[in-house]
């Protein structure tokens, strides 16, 4: 634990970090990208890396992370430890300082996920209080990590949630109760009942839920992603047999009582494995990617006409966010690719090959 005059001065290394603007190398650039990645079973680094693919800071880690956490405004950002997770820890990029970290609460982990709010004062995450197998949503200020509210994340296993707006807050509500004992296990296999919720983060009450038939209760809502137009992707992971033919993405919005599913050729849907990785509106929100480590690529729909529109083959991807050019996605997988690739134009390229690093699950975008 940190000691009363080192947590100060750590808060105050975190309030007078630079702005990511400071940070850019070459002015041209506007764009950097975070991913924690592996070298091997035993080496876990957390990196950021410039429009070109190279990687320009890094940081060790003790082990194997989940998905960064970007400060809207200052040259801070964190990583989430995988699931069951108990910390994040917070790095100042310009001094190459880790100056936080935070900790759950007794009983409770966190699911690999945060974001800050816009403005940077506050830290949202996504938790599990494991001996009830309730899911909650912990506000807590920023850089103290001081607990300001906790609220019922209204399901069980909240996995991610992004902001519909600066209070509106959307949730998956994975529905997967487990233990970090055994974290693996599904506690309530026949009992789940995932869902999407939108809450305000003002007083925690519920302003739209919405969830998958009675005979698709096995159908985990994971991860997710929101558009200009409050469209709400969701990528899902089936819980049930690998033969069974289910949906694995849908839409959401907040004045839509029915979730709406889009349509994969079956031949692609197989592919999938029952398993979608990140989810993603390009920066148009036009077109939305969804990505399938289990499946080595990732696969596009235009929104407004629900149209496939194919897939991007690449070995071992799940890392995806959208680039300034609309229509266009940066892809990383754990082979080590970053892949730039627009499902529009058709248009593939190879940004760069990092042999030996294996890029992990997702990658964030830091506007600079």
């Amino acid at each position: 634990m940190l000691s009363r005059r080192s947590f100060l001065a750590l808060g105050g290394v975190a309030l007078s970090a630079p702005s990511w603007a400071a940070m850019a190398q070459n002015p041209q650039d506007n764009k950097l990208y975070a991913s924690a990645y592996s070298l091997s079973k035993a080496e876990h680094y957390f990196g950021l890396f410039d429009a070109k693919g190279e990687l320009i800071w890094s940081s060790p880690l003790t082990d194997r992370a989940h998905a960064p956490v970007i400060h809207p405004n200052q040259s801070v950002v964190g990583i989430v430890a995988r699931r069951p997770g108990f910390y994040m820890d917070f790095f100042d990029v310009s001094s190459n300082q880790r100056i936080q970290r935070i900790e759950p609460t007794q009983e409770h982990h966190f699911y690999g996920h945060a974001l800050f709010t816009s403005d940077g004062k506050r830290l949202i995450t996504q938790e599990n209080h494991y001996t009830t197998g309730q899911g909650k949503i912990f506000v807590r200020a920023w850089p103290s990590g001081q607990i300001l509210n906790v609220f019922s994340s209204n399901g069980i296993g909240p996995h991610e949630s992004v902001f519909l707006n600066d209070n509106v807050l959307v949730i998956a509500n994975g529905g997967l109760m487990t233990h970090p004992d055994e974290d693996r296990d599904i506690l309530n296999l026949d009992t789940m009942k995932p869902n999407v919720t939108y809450l305000s983060l003002s007083d925690g009450k519920v302003l739209h839920q919405a969830e998958n038939d009675a005979s698709l209760h096995q159908l985990s809502i994971r991860h997710l992603d929101v558009n200009s137009k409050g469209d709400v992707a969701l990528g899902f992971q089936y819980q049930g047999e690998i033969w069974d033919q289910v949906p694995l993405v849908a839409l959401s919005r907040v004045d839509q009582t029915e979730l709406v599913y889009l349509p994969i050729p079956e031949n692609v849907r197989v592919r999938f494995n029952q398993y979608c990785g990140s989810v993603c509106f390009d920066q148009s929100g036009e077109i939305l990617a969804i990505s399938t480590p289990r499946g080595g690529f990732v696969a596009y729909w235009h929104v407004e006409s629900k149209t496939f529109l194919g897939v991007e083959n690449c070995r071992d991807v799940c890392g995806l966010v959208a680039t300034e050019t609309p229509h266009q996605f940066l892809l990383t997988s754990g082979s080590g690719k970053q892949l730039l690739n627009n499902p529009v134009t058709n248009d593939a390229s190879v940004l760069k090959k990092h042999a030996g690093i294996h890029w992990d699950n997702h990658l964030r975008a830091i506007n600079v």
